[in-house]
């Protein structure tokens, strides 16, 4: 009998031991250290197939961080609505909602409280907050947010092992990148193309990604030089990268695009960044 009773009060303990690792386990995307060093952000304006909000090719210095080697996939952000009551899956797209595809209609916002949630999960400290109705970063602590533009485009160009090529990794983008011509009208697997020189897949087509930055058009004329962030206001936020409906011109790094931060749709993904300890 008593021996019955132990194997009940095991049975008992490991169940809560289970329910309470589950809901309290970590869920941490793979990420890859982005050594900080200064490059060229923008274009020249002798190059023709820039458009005018890319001008002028500026240095800029970024510090070190560490970026998602993927885009952010359908079933992470399951495993996110799953946690959080108030939010809901993205309507389903006519290709459905494979887990290892890049999750898209996703707006600037949901991508906001998805860092935040990714953070509490890993036991950081949330990045960002509401004050005033605004939404503020700090980029001081050490949870998930949203790449800045110079940052996303550091990391595109391949950073301090940057090959200097006009799409991430490679000027092939048969080789880097699902895009207009070959994806099938459709997001695809991540990871399935090279990766660039610092191993992150797909920063050229699959999904446009989210940055922080407001969006302005003459931003690079003014804008700091050391870890810009951005301006202060806006209308639009940025979005990087390309999606699997664009076209050669948009692939390129220092191509520039620019949302309404609560519009979604099929070509609108996320990927994630966090400060470094290194």
């Amino acid at each position: 009998m008593r021996k019955l009773y132990l194997n009940l009060l095991f049975t008992v303990l490991a169940s809560v031991t289970t329910a309470l690792g589950q809901k309290f386990a970590t869920f941490k995307p793979e990420m890859v250290y982005v050594e900080g060093g200064t490059y060229k952000m923008g274009s020249i304006k002798s190059d023709a197939k820039a458009e005018k909000d890319e001008f002028d090719a500026r240095e800029v210095t970024v510090s070190s961080f560490e970026m998602s080697k993927y885009e952010v996939t359908v079933y992470e952000w399951s495993t996110f609505v799953k946690e959080n009551k108030n939010m809901k899956m993205p309507p389903q797209q006519r290709w459905g909602l494979n887990d290892d595809f890049p999750i898209t209609n996703v707006t600037w916002e949901d991508a906001i409280w998805f860092c935040n949630w990714l953070s509490k999960k890993n036991f950081l400290d949330p990045v960002y907050s509401i004050k005033n109705g605004q939404i503020h970063c700090d980029f001081d602590k050490n949870g998930f947010r949203l790449p800045t533009e110079a940052e996303w485009e550091y990391a595109a160009k391949g950073g301090n092992k940057s090959r200097h090529t006009e799409y991430s990794g490679h000027n092939n983008l048969e080789l880097i990148s699902w895009y207009g011509k070959n994806s099938g009208k459709s997001p695809r697997t991540v990871g399935t193309k090279m990766p660039n020189e610092l191993g992150i897949y797909d920063m050229t087509g699959n999904v446009w990604e989210w940055c922080w930055d407001w969006y302005n058009e003459y931003y690079y004329n003014y804008g700091e030089n050391n870890d810009p962030r951005g301006p202060e206001k806006g209308v639009n936020r940025c979005i990087r990268g390309g999606s699997w409906d664009t076209m050669d011109a948009f692939l390129r790094n220092a191509n520039r695009s620019n949302v309404f931060q609560r519009d979604s749709n099929g070509y609108y993904g996320v990927r994630v960044v966090k400060n470094t300890k290194k």
